[in-house]
This record gives C-alpha cells, structure tokens and sequence, in this order.
C-alpha cells in the first residue's frame, strides 16, 4: 500500500538550519534534514517541485512495497547550479543517505509516482529557460534510484492517453541545435519507459508555441503543435496515432494542414468551448475558398475531422481590441469591413457594391457610457466579463434576422 506523507513550509528555498529549529517538523523531517546536511559542507537548499499534486521537497513513498516508506529529498548545494534528488531508507530504525544524485536541472518542475507494478519515479527538471526541461523516469532497486528514461525537450504532456493505467508522455525535442524538431510519444512498453513514435514537424519550425491534446467528437485523439515558423509567422501542425504510430493529418482537396495555417504569431490555435469541448479550430490567413474584397481583414477556421481538414466559418479579428466576430458564409464575397473615418472604434461592415451599412459594431471602454449608443439603435453583445472593452452593434435595413442572430450568437473574444 503506497502511503504518502506531506509537509508544507512557507517558503519556496529554506535552510536547513531554519527548519530543524522549527516546531512543526516530525522527528523523521528532522532526522532526514540532519542527514542531508551532514553529507554536505556547504549550505543547503530544500527545492519544492513548482507544479503538480506532491508539492514539497521531502516525499514519503513505500517504493519497494515492503511497507516501509523510503523518502524522496529534492534539495541544493551551494554553488553548484544544479539541483540534487536523494533517497533515504530506514535501517535498523535509524534514516540512512540510500543514494544521492546530481539532477537535470536547477529547478524541479514536477515529480511524480507512475502507476503500474514497478516503483517509478518521474521528475521533471526545469532551468532558467522554459524552453529547457528535462524529462526523467527514475527506478528504485537494491535501495538505488537508477535513470531508466531520460530526454531533453521544449514542452511536455503527461495523461492516461490510452486507458492502460499508465501514464503516457507527448513532448517536442531535437538532438542538436539546427536540427529539426521532433514530436515525440513515449509510453511503458512492459520493460520500462521507452519511445514509441516520433515524427518530424515542419522544417520551418523555429520553437515551439503550444503543444495540445484532444479527442474529437469520433473519440480519436488528436496532438496539436503550434509553432513559431521562419517569415516572423506561426503555424499549425496536427498529427493522429494510430496503429502505425504518428501520422500527420491532412487537408482536404489539395491543401497542407501547414502551409494553410500560417498567420501572424498572436493568432495561436484556440478552443472555443462554447462552440464544442471536443472542437479545437485553426485560425488561417489565407483562405482556399474564394477570392474576397479585402482578404487581410478576415481570419478563417478550420478543424480535424477524422484525418482531414474541414472549414468552419471565417472571422473578422482585432487583435488590440479583442474583437473575433465570426461572418456569415454569405458575406465573404460581398461585404468589407473598415473602420469609421468618423468614429474610432466603430467597424462597419459594408456592401461592396452600394456602401450601404449592413452591420456595425462599437467598441467601448468599460468607463464609456454606451446610453448615446443605445439611444442611436445600437444594441449590447453579451459576451463573458473580465474584459477592457464593451461591444455594441447595430444591424441595417439589409441584414437578415437570421445573419444578426448568428453573429451576436457567435461573438467571440480572442483568448490565448
């Protein structure tokens, strides 16, 4: 039975003096913290892990099941820049230093204790550069911790991806500066972790912005890789696993996920949850649709349906004033928008042939009064709060009732 014992300090690094004279420590804490300290001449550190559910820089696990807790110490000497993990046993009732090692990285990010029939310990160490982490799986034998996995990466997800009870990792990693990057897919063969498939990403690829997970309406599971590319842009890559491993996904007709993707580096592939909690779209610049009046002013949507690609709908994005207003289909070869010449903040969209107003939308500050606009036929947008900004809108005498419920049905703001 695996017992876990936490303690909470105030403080994120604390000396070893300081918490042995602290009331609150146990006698084990105690022991274990006049061990560590007289195994090292110099100052040490307790590290805590910065995120995930174990917290604290000392962990009680039974790693070896014989009911008895080892403890797991993250901690650092001065000056090394590295940080240090060690194990500590009992024997003969009296805590005794098992190993110590030195760690991947300055600064531990998570540790954690997989599941399955072996005691395996993941630690995620961390530096100065969030790019920079090291993904490591430690196991315990012959009162030992041995490195059984261990790879260098920009980001990392970590679930139950396949329902085995254990836990799967998806994370970005190349071998050497200039190379390209890899996705990778590691998960517990039976003898330990090791990788299961790995693809290329594009060769534009400069880092990495996102890395995603899901499942689609059909259950398939789905990795998003968003990247920041060569041209000061960003793009999208999707990839499926199936049995043969990871695959890419394609577009329809003739079109690369990819190429279709690229954008400016704010627009970041989002979920729109109120839409679907299984749809994850990609925002594209360019449209292989149709050939519109204004195509820089219009973002259009797209997402995975079993291996392809399928538009959505398309927008009409502000990035300074958080505006994402989702177009009917209809109005893509007919209408552009613009700003007032009159009024700041106010977007009009138009006929491109008679100039009539078919709709508008007003963007107000939060301490703006919006009864002028109001008073002038202008209706509010409900939207979520927590925003700087206000939305109005006001809909012309060509603006059917089923376009103006559409629009301020689906008016979004642009979240990362």
């Amino acid at each position: 039975m695996l017992a876990i014992t936490l303690f909470f300090l105030s403080s994120c690094n604390i000396s070893v003096e300081d918490l042995i004279i602290a009331p609150s420590l146990t006698a084990d804490q105690n022991a274990i913290l006049t061990i560590i300290q007289q195994e090292n001449t110099e100052r040490v550190m307790l590290k805590y892990p910065v995120s995930g559910d174990w917290r604290t820089p000392i962990q009680f696990f039974d790693l070896d099941s014989d009911g008895v807790d080892e403890a797991l110490v993250f901690y650092s000497v001065s000056p090394e820049v590295n940080a240090r993990i060690a194990i500590l046993a009992v024997v003969d009732d009296e805590w005794v230093m098992s190993s110590e090692y030195q760690g991947d990285g300055p600064e531990v990010n998570s540790v954690e204790l997989l599941p399955g029939n072996d005691a395996s310990i993941l630690v995620e160490w961390g530096s100065v550069n969030p790019n920079n982490k090291q993904l490591v799986v430690y196991s315990y034998l012959d009162r030992e911790l041995r490195i059984g996995f261990t790879e260098e990466c920009s980001d990392i997800l970590k679930g139950d991806f396949n329902n085995d009870g254990t836990l799967e990792f998806y994370y970005i990693s190349r071998e050497r500066t200039g190379e390209r990057f890899l996705l990778k897919y590691a998960a517990d063969t039976g003898g330990g972790y090791s990788i299961v498939s790995e693809i290329q990403l594009h060769a534009e690829m400069a880092a990495l912005l996102a890395l995603k997970i899901m499942r689609n309406s059909t259950g398939q599971q789905l990795v998003y890789v968003d990247e920041s590319i060569e041209r000061a842009a960003a793009a999208t890559e999707v990839f499926t696993l199936g049995s043969s491993g990871l695959t890419h996904a394609v577009a329809e007709k003739d079109f690369d996920i990819f190429l279709l993707s690229i954008r400016q580096p704010e627009m970041v592939c989002r979920v729109f949850s109120n839409i679907s909690s299984n749809l994850m779209m990609i925002p594209s610049r360019a449209s292989p649709r149709e050939t519109i009046a204004d195509e820089t002013l219009w973002n259009y949507w797209y997402y995975v349906q079993g291996e392809s690609l399928k538009y959505y709908f398309a927008t009409f994005v502000n990035i300074p004033l958080n505006l994402n207003v989702v177009i009917p289909d209809s109005w893509l070869e007919n209408t552009v928008v613009s700003e007032s010449e009159q009024e700041m903040r106010l977007f009009v969209f138009a006929d491109v042939f008679t100039g009539e107003a078919v709709f508008e939308i007003k963007v107000l500050r939060v301490e703006e009064d919006q009864q002028k606009y109001e008073d002038l036929g202008f209706k509010p947008i409900q939207r979520p709060g927590g925003d700087a900004y206000r939305y109005l809108y006001r809909a012309g005498e060509s603006c059917s009732v089923w376009d103006e419920r559409y629009i301020t049905e689906h008016f979004y703001s642009v979240t990362n």
